[in-house]
């Protein structure tokens, strides 16, 4: 057998455009306005010169906190030891700005530093890949070398710049056509009036929508109940599920559609003509466009979910003509590429890819979200902006946050964890002036692109068959009182 002949010759040069980073960093040094163009989609780590990276690392960070640069003002953040060529880092810093492209250009030599990097990027995962494929252990199928490669890929390229049509005139164009052929946006359902009510209207393909909740408060439960709706529509739906197992979950939705309680389900203490209903009601789940995926948090990422989405749900969408809809039970659960990273920047790049391929391929993307564990101990412990993944930066990409909350649960807790009388008659007082009960939940909104950010409806769960009920005939609760 005749040995696999190997290349000796010497490895080329990474791709790089040094002339265009040094364009564009002269173009921030002389005008931090060019920074802005680009500070979307570059980010340090795209420069291919260290020095370029450091450069771009203190601007950026200055900038973004209100101050300004220039040659002089960032000269002492840089090294000061450091030559290039013959020139004194200041000296270079100073023939940088004297160099430097107009503002205008800035987001030009930006794509074009962005480019060199996805390049050079590609280079090292094909690498990565013809390493893996050559030295694979025998439990490694060759579709699985071929699938991670497809996640990094995608991963790589959610935040490319967007270089989509941006004249105004083809875009009212496009407009006025729609609008003359009446053509309606497509959407997936929401089963409650309150949810329809709280982020203005259905789920429209493209968005990216989260659902915050406590843990044991049912946010399973409703995204379950959208998911139902959405297949009672004809839609096709992916679970990604991190929790619960897919025989839990076709369980639970067979539970809400039939009324049978869903602990005897689980326990199999059916009655006779319940099971007839149960046998009945799996035979109608399995002709639904329905897929399930269980996921696995130690090495399940964002590129790795989408590249599955991308195999298994878009030919369902194109064969029925139907928007799709993606439930990710729970977000905080995805593999992050770098586990060491704040939070903030986990939950952003992970957002930032199930954005980009929602508004790629039309889908609808509902990220199930625990709140933090921060917020539970409030003296008012509704869900706010603080308690979403990722704080700030986790909620950017999403077009829409609401939450679900059910006071009781804090209500009990904060009574078992009183300190004397008195402070359990104030935490009385403070839940009694909104009179909950066991039953009861609120979805309000925490963020909402085109809405009233300010709405919140009631509903009731029904405990034994894990599902939510519109109260209607009872009024919306009034705003908690900080006073007590």
């Amino acid at each position: 057998m005749n040995a696999h002949s190997r290349d000796f010759t010497p490895a080329r040069e990474a791709p790089n455009n040094i002339e265009a980073e040094q364009a564009l960093l002269g173009a921030i040094l002389v005008n931090n306005d060019a920074f802005h163009r680009v500070a979307d989609f570059l980010k340090a780590a795209h420069f291919y010169e260290p020095l370029h990276r450091k450069i771009y690392d203190v601007a950026s960070e200055r900038i973004r906190s209100g101050n300004a640069v220039d040659p002089i003002l960032i000269k002492s953040f840089l090294p000061a030891g450091e030559m290039v060529g013959e020139l004194t880092v200041a000296q270079y810093l100073a023939r940088l700005a004297v160099e430097a492209v107009t503002v205008i250009n800035a987001a030009d030599y930006g794509r074009a530093v962005y480019d060199m990097a996805q390049r050079r990027s590609l280079i090292i995962i094909g690498e990565e890949m013809v390493n893996v494929a050559y030295d694979a252990p025998p439990d490694m199928p060759a579709m699985q070398i071929g699938r991670d490669a497809e996640a990094q890929i995608i991963e790589a390229f959610a935040e490319a710049p967007d270089d989509d049509n941006c004249n105004v005139e083809d875009i009212v164009d496009d407009m006025v056509a729609a609008f003359s052929a009446m053509a309606k946006k497509p959407v997936v359902p929401l089963p409650l009036p309150q949810l329809r009510e709280t982020i203005g209207g259905d789920m429209e393909g493209g968005m990216l929508i989260g659902m915050l909740s406590g843990s044991g408060e049912g946010k399973t439960s409703l995204a379950l109940q959208i998911v139902g709706e959405a297949l009672a529509n004809g839609h096709p739906v992916m679970i990604l599920s991190f929790d619960q197992s897919k025989q839990q979950i076709i369980d639970q939705i067979v539970s809400q559609r039939t009324g049978i309680e869903n602990t005897r389900i689980r326990d199999r203490t059916m009655m006779d003509k319940e099971k007839v209903r149960y046998i009945e009601a799996l035979a109608d789940v399995r002709t639904t466009p329905l897929r399930i995926r269980k996921c696995n948090g130690s090495y399940d990422t964002a590129g790795h979910l989408v590249s599955y989405v991308k195999r298994t749900l878009l030919p369902l969408c194109r064969r029925l003509g139907k928007t799709g809809l993606v439930v990710v039970d729970h977000a905080r659960k995805v593999c992050p590429r770098d586990p060491k990273a704040h939070e903030g920047r986990i939950a952003a790049e992970i957002n930032g890819v199930f954005k980009h391929f929602a508004d790629e391929h039309g889908l609808v993307w509902l990220n199930l979200m625990q709140r933090s564990a921060s917020g539970a101990k409030r003296r008012n412990p509704r869900p706010i902006d603080t308690d979403i993944f990722g704080g700030e930066q986790g909620r950017e990409d999403y077009d829409a946050v609401f939450y679900l909350y059910r006071a009781w649960k804090y209500w009990q807790n904060q009574i078992k964890t009183s300190e004397d009388d008195k402070d359990e008659d104030r935490i009385n007082a403070r839940f009694n002036r909104e009179k909950w009960t066991e039953d009861q939940a609120e979805i309000g909104v925490l963020k909402w692109r085109f809405g009233d950010p300010n709405k919140r409806y009631r509903v009731r769960f029904e405990a034994q068959f894990t599902r939510y009920v519109s109260m209607r005939e009872e009024p919306d609760p009034q705003l908690f009182e900080e006073t007590l």
